[in-house]
């Protein structure tokens, strides 16, 4: 009986000492964004795409979290931007015109590559998608 107590507590032990972290930043999204300024390829709000309202629209992601939005008339805009790895999520905080107060959310990557980011609104009972393409 003592073999077989042993034996539970030592398996635990494995399993737990081989459990693996789902915050890997070996690939964080920060160093990603940080260099280069970024447009909108796509955005998808409710029930029709709306892409066009970011014409013209440019954005630089800084590192130390400042989101900075270069407007077709010339004016800037400045915002916050913040990464949490744990639930995978973008979170961007913007206003200043109607395309700036929609992008302003909490956004889950769906996929990432150093040209491209592709977000998905966090709230599925409000289909929300947008893309952002690095120039």
């Amino acid at each position: 009986m003592t073999r077989y107590i042993f034996m539970g507590i030592l398996a635990a032990l494995f399993w737990m000492g081989c459990s693996k972290s789902n915050d890997d930043d070996s690939n964080p999204i920060n160093v990603q964004l940080g260099n280069g300024t970024w447009v909108v390829s796509y955005f998808w709000d409710k029930d029709k795409e709306e892409t066009s309202d970011f014409n013209g629209y440019s954005f630089e992601f800084q590192d130390n979290g400042l989101l900075l939005a270069y407007l077709p008339d010339g004016t800037t805009k400045t915002g916050q931007w913040t990464v949490n790895n744990s639930s995978n999520k973008l979170i961007l905080t913007i206003a200043g015109t109607y395309a700036l107060d929609e992008m302003s959310d909490d956004w889950l990557i769906m996929q990432k590559t150093n040209t491209e980011i592709k977000l998905q609104d966090d709230n599925t009972s409000h289909l929300e998608a947008l893309h952002l393409r690095r120039l």
